[in-house]
């Protein structure tokens, strides 16, 4: 024991006095599994809940699509779900809009109204807010959180347990790097290492290549993140996105298909949602 202690000061020492993380071991025999450990998360969109059997802790989950597919409000009914059913401190980091935007897109949806009609009518835009407001969720929002360093220190700070970027190709790090590409990647390997350390469940929204736009079959596939550096050997599920109508809009229906690309835990599959544009919500196919 005085040994281990020694140790750990002469390292200390040698890195100039600094804190130095010390990997740790231990013997299989040691290793308990908690309730936390086996506790599953559902989204709350039953399909999807079955064929990925809920999300347990340390988990990323990467949702893909193009520009327009829908994204934001997949996540955002995905998140009211999740709010309303564990309501543990979840971070919302929307830097593609302001937080009062992205506060009120949520208090719309759980509403059950449009986006577009509330936002014409001040008074009508107070009274939805304040209805989400009483709900009391354990929700914090930010949009001006750009760098990976300062997503850990709000982690760190309030206790945070879901965490949702919108999108990742925006998020930064501080730390100067040779290539774009390999400050990107230490991102995406500080964000692994992140939900690790603190039992997260991470959902990191992203863009995809335009070349699934050029293919006469235009579903997403995992070759279209290979732009995105690490993205896809970091997430543990990867969902894409796809509607036909986005494409034709004599195609009258508006069928979202969710493609699971990849499922560390599980097996791939495709399942289906209504959704409806206008109210921004999804209803089970």
């Amino acid at each position: 024991r005085k040994g281990i202690i020694k140790l750990r000061f002469v390292l200390m020492y040698a890195w100039g006095r600094r804190w130095v993380k010390i990997a740790t071991i231990n013997k299989i025999k040691d290793i308990q599994l908690n309730e936390n450990f086996a506790k599953k998360y559902l989204l709350g969109l039953k399909p999807l809940d079955k064929a990925l059997n809920g999300i347990n802790e340390s988990t990323i989950i990467t949702i893909g699509a193009r520009p327009g597919m829908g994204k934001s409000n997949f996540m955002n009914n995905i998140l009211l779900s999740l709010m309303d059913n564990y309501n543990v401190p979840t971070l919302y980091v929307n830097l593609e809009m302001s937080k009062e935007k992205s506060a009120l897109k949520l208090a719309t949806l759980s509403k059950g109204e449009k986006f577009s009609e509330i936002q014409k009518n001040e008074n009508l835009m107070k009274e939805t807010m304040s209805e989400l407001t009483k709900k009391n969720y354990n929700l914090y929002l930010s949009d001006d959180c750009f760098t990976v360093e300062e997503l850990e220190q709000l982690i760190n700070e309030n206790g945070i347990k879901f965490v949702i970027i919108d999108y990742i190709q925006l998020l930064k790090s501080s730390q100067k790097s040779s290539s774009s590409i390999d400050t990107y990647n230490e991102v995406l390997d500080k964000i692994r290492a992140l939900a690790n350390q603190k039992k997260l469940i991470v959902f990191l929204l992203s863009q995809i290549s335009r070349n699934v736009e050029h293919r006469e079959n235009s579903r997403p596939l995992l070759m279209d993140l290979k732009n995105s550096g690490n993205l896809e050997s970091n997430s543990d599920i990867v969902l894409f996105l796809y509607r036909k109508y986005y494409y034709s809009s004599e195609n009258k229906n508006n069928i979202l298909e969710i493609i699971i690309a990849k499922n560390r835990y599980g097996g791939m599959d495709t399942v289906y949602l209504d959704y409806n544009p206008q109210k921004e919500n999804f209803i089970n196919y």
